[in-house]
């Protein structure tokens, strides 16, 4: 996924272990985690947490025509 804009949220691995701000399962170091830079939070890469996260993030971006 290209960052648009330096405050869109985005995929990265994770340096320490974490809880996931949606579901709060634990993120291990070196997972992938979906970071939101607004809110300083992370989603796992789960599929209803950071993988229906970034799903609904791009469609919202392809919507307001920022392919």
């Amino acid at each position: 996924m290209r960052r648009a804009v330096a405050r869109d949220p985005y995929w990265l691995e994770c340096r320490s272990n974490l809880k996931c701000a949606r579901c709060g399962a634990e993120i291990k170091r070196g997972d992938r985690a979906f970071y939101f830079p607004n809110t300083r939070t992370l989603h796992c890469e789960g599929d209803d947490c950071g993988g229906q996260s970034a799903r609904d993030f791009e469609a919202a971006r392809f919507d307001e025509g920022g392919l």
